[in-house]
């Protein structure tokens, strides 16, 4: 087994410190929502607004849903085709 080491330096002219790498991640592109609600239609209702932004950032969005009746809860998941567009899609998202 071999360690191979990485040296990343950090920007620090705006007062914030942060590697590149620790934000943006390869492979990472895929989003959890877990959606809460009183019913399995207002759950759908909500992936919906979810599902609309997602279309806007990439057309090729993949989304898996699955309802917990028991729980209340809509667990969705959206994958992105890289993790550019999950961000992007992140920041938007909390506008909803």
């Amino acid at each position: 087994m071999s360690v191979t080491e990485q040296v990343q330096e950090c920007c620090d002219s705006c007062g914030c410190y942060a590697e590149v790498g620790t934000i943006i991640s390869e492979g990472d592109d895929s989003v959890l929502l877990p959606i809460e609600a009183d019913s399995e239609q207002e759950a759908l209702d909500r992936l919906a607004q979810y599902a609309a932004l997602a279309k806007q950032v990439c057309d090729e969005v993949v989304i898996q849903q699955q309802w917990q009746a028991e729980a209340g809860v809509l667990n969705a998941s959206l994958t992105f085709t890289c993790t550019a567009e999950k961000l992007i899609f992140e920041m938007r998202a909390r506008a909803i």
